[in-house]
């Protein structure tokens, strides 16, 4: 079987990407042809890196083609598509520091903290100090990834990737974790809770935003991060994107819901993506950030201004 890259898989090329690429698991091998490949996201990139991984596991032999033609085989290189797949090509460029500018694709291990807190800092250098004015958009992007990265771990089954980027001259950071796992509604439905047998991937991506819906089921505090990381997206006036199994849910800045659809062409997503898109300037206050997202959740109770009388 053979599975050609297109030109882009990014914005509108992401979806029926990851809807093209689920038909591609037949057989015992599989060949990947970067020849056309000219764009890729974050997004894309942990989307295949999870896919390629799982394609391994299952005892599939994966082969490139075109690596020595692709017109972005430096990129691929710099962001450790080929090193997380396993597939080898010399490198004829020095790496440089990335801080500022982008996060290669990571697997998400046991050290999530101290993931969240490199990938943070290469995003946001400075960001760590107090007053930076990186401050904001580095909190932010501590708590996604260790929240998503832990949801990984803790209810996927399967192995997790993350990967960003900066868009210096607009503002815009771009990050993606991917996993390779049961996807929401299989996790839900091996948790037992009897009303996920009857509802459809996208019901169960929206059912995941709501606030202390989690198939840990315990403690009370589970189940609240991908309904804060979708808040905050929003007040932040930010994109973002949820696809498991056939389920897709879009968040768009201006939007009063998320979007729901599927993937096109009947596609299957073995796992779960998220790729959040936000502009530095939007987070520059995280704290205010946060207690506002909760507040919206009702996990906080709305603040009320006292008045008070001086003697």
């Amino acid at each position: 079987m053979r599975l050609s890259l297109p030109a882009n898989i990014n914005a509108d090329g992401l979806l029926p990407f990851i809807a093209h690429m689920g038909e591609a698991g037949s057989g015992d091998a599989i060949e990947i042809d970067f020849t056309e490949l000219r764009r890729v996201s974050p997004a894309g990139l942990v989307a295949l890196t999870a896919q390629i991984n799982l394609w391994r596991n299952k005892g599939l032999l994966v082969y490139p083609l075109g690596l020595e033609v692709c017109p972005i085989l430096g990129y691929l290189q710099r962001m450790d598509l080929l090193r997380s797949c396993n597939f080898t090509q010399p490198e004829s460029f020095i790496r440089h520091d990335a801080k500022g500018r982008f996060v290669p694709v990571r697997v998400i291990d046991h050290r999530v903290t101290e993931m969240g807190s490199e990938m943070a800092l290469c995003v946001a250098p400075g960001g760590d100090e107090y007053g930076h004015p990186l401050a904001g958009p580095y909190d932010l992007v501590w708590y996604v990834l260790t929240e998503m990265a832990n949801n990984v771990r803790q209810h996927s089954g399967g192995q997790g990737f993350v990967a960003a980027q900066v868009g210096r001259g607009e503002g815009l950071v771009r990050l993606a974790i991917a996993d390779n796992g049961n996807g929401i509604l299989s996790s839900f439905i091996g948790a037992d809770l009897a009303w996920a047998k009857g509802i459809d991937d996208t019901t169960a991506i929206l059912k995941a935003l709501e606030a202390r819906v989690s198939s840990k089921g315990s403690p009370t505090n589970e189940g609240v991060g991908l309904t804060l990381t979708a808040r905050m997206a929003e007040l932040a006036s930010a994109w973002l994107l949820i696809v498991s199994g056939t389920g897709v849910v879009r968040q768009n800045p201006g939007d009063s819901q998320p979007l729901s659809s599927v993937l096109p062409d009947g596609g299957v997503y073995p796992g779960t993506l998220v790729a959040l898109t936000f502009r530095q300037d939007q987070v520059l206050d995280y704290a205010q950030l946060l207690d506002q997202a909760k507040q919206a959740s009702g996990l906080l109770r709305p603040r009320h201004n006292r008045a008070r009388f001086g003697p």
